[in-house]
């Protein structure tokens, strides 16, 4: 009997033991490896408010990695990107944040409002900023739904609430160049609402690669409705063209 307790006795701690040492492999999220100096062509044309391109709209945008692993407004792990437009547009900045999969882009979500002359003259002139939205999650499979943003943003001479909502959708390959890249498909539901001022719904779909980062992006036009007068307002389509 004394043997056999302690023989039980040696094979418990052997396994606390087995137990204390063994080596659990720590989670893994897919992540765009942003390097400094790495740079992306995009070409990006404007959509009439019936989703059409419009041929004269051409913009390319030349994006240059400039900063990894920095933090801004609040969050870490973030890129920034400097873009340069053929258009004559001003020089304008990217933020890219990711998280265990996640991958936020700040001010994002309401491009196509912000290209409206009457929503810029009731906003001071100024564009909106939405702040932080989840734009993919790298990790999502079909059918996932999550919230992007719900925040206020300051509009006018006070605040609209902002809210996008997200749906995962069946995965795309997108032709870059010569080569068919896989990209997170997402489609976001935009809302913007000011009541009883202004208002503005609209969505988004985006493809986004964990090796390339966004490869399209397609903002859908827009209804706004600003001081009780509803309009249509036109979106975009950006798409990469080289990464180097």
């Amino acid at each position: 009997m004394k043997r056999s307790i302690l023989y039980f006795s040696g094979m418990l701690l052997l396994a606390l033991a087995a137990g204390c040492s063994s080596n659990v492999a720590p989670t893994t999220y897919p992540q765009v490896n942003y390097t400094s100096g790495m740079g992306f062509i995009y070409l990006q044309y404007q959509l009439d408010t019936s989703d059409v391109v419009i041929p004269s709209s051409v913009d390319t945008i030349h994006s240059k990695v400039i900063i990894v692993d920095t933090t801004y407004q609040g969050r870490s792990n973030v890129t920034e990107l400097a873009n340069t437009h053929s258009n004559g547009n001003s020089p304008d900045t990217t933020y890219i944040a990711q998280e265990s999969g996640n991958f936020w882009h700040y001010n994002y979500g309401l491009e196509s409002v912000n290209t409206n002359p009457a929503v810029l003259a009731y906003n001071n002139g100024k564009k909106l900023n939405s702040g932080w939205v989840l734009q993919a999650e790298l990790s999502a499979t079909q059918g996932v739904k999550w919230q992007a943003a719900n925040t206020q943003v300051a509009i006018g001479s006070g605040s609209a609430l902002f809210i996008d909502t997200a749906l995962e959708s069946q995965d795309s390959s997108i032709l870059i160049g010569n080569q068919q890249i896989s990209s997170k498909h997402s489609v976001h539901v935009i809302d913007l609402s000011e009541q009883p001022l202004a208002n503005a719904t609209g969505f988004v779909d985006t493809y986004v690669s964990p090796s390339d980062g966004t490869t399209l992006n397609i903002v859908h036009a827009s209804t706004v409705v600003l001081l009780g007068k509803a309009t249509k307002v036109g979106g975009s389509q950006t798409i990469l063209l080289s990464k180097n």
